[in-house]
């Protein structure tokens, strides 16, 4: 057999595992729920609602700290209650966060085919990778790069003709003892989150006329404590 050929079976032996994997994994720090290479925390084994399965997300601990300096908090709000299907035949598995501030509901979730061919071809066209990552924000990360120590994180800046640029900001994968995520803007921090299930994720909408790329735009993650635990520039200014 050629090394392509052996490839291919591989591909499809893994293929097969994957599909009639169960992805709810349990151990003594609780429930998750794995999201292409995301570990995501979930409150209960068992989903919301099926079809495709969507899981509630686990908010991270209260911060001890004062955070008014921060800014507003910009905390996502769970209102299970308001869940509906997702009605999407690419989505294998959510997770939800909750509603953010302006109301509309943020979702983690592994997007793919529950279709044998299909899927096997994502897999060659992501080299070997198994699902992405998509977000209700736009993000979509390849399913390899979830051991990045710093976990994952996205950003982009859209504007259009008359309107003002939006920062889009994600932060995936952080430590459950991360109380805090603080947005900047150069030196002013222009909000704070909880972080659900690992993630932050926020969308700010920048003055009219002015220019997000003249400041250093970057995250800031802090424990319970408020101590810093590390930090990403997004935007260099």
């Amino acid at each position: 057999m050629s090394i392509v050929g052996g490839v291919v079976l591989l591909l499809i032996v893994l293929a097969i595992a994957r599909i009639g994997r169960n992805p709810v994994v349990e151990d003594g720090n609780g429930v998750a729920v794995e999201i292409a290479a995301l570990t995501v925390p979930v409150a209960s084994p068992e989903p919301l609602i099926s079809g495709p399965d969507q899981y509630l997300g686990v908010p991270s601990p209260e911060p001890e700290f004062d955070t008014s300096h921060f800014g507003p908090d910009l905390s996502f709000v769970q209102r299970e209650d308001e869940l509906t299907p997702l009605e999407s035949d690419e989505v294998l598995r959510a997770v939800y966060l909750g509603h953010d501030t302006t109301g509309d509901a943020y979702y983690v979730w592994q997007s793919g085919s529950g279709d044998f061919w299909q899927l096997l071809g994502q897999i060659v066209a992501d080299f070997g990778s198994f699902g992405r990552i998509e977000t209700s924000y736009g993000a979509e990360i390849a399913g390899g790069d979830g051991d990045e120590p710093l976990g994952m994180h996205s950003a982009s800046i859209s504007s259009s003709p008359g309107s003002p640029a939006t920062l889009t900001a994600e932060w995936h994968g952080l430590p459950s003892d991360v109380a805090a995520v603080v947005f900047y803007l150069g030196e002013a921090p222009v909000g704070w989150q909880r972080p659900v299930s690992g993630t932050a994720a926020i969308q700010y909408e920048f003055e009219s006329g002015g220019d997000p790329t003249a400041d250093v735009v970057f995250m800031v993650a802090l424990d319970t404590d408020g101590g810093e635990w590390n930090r990403v520039v997004l935007f260099p200014g």
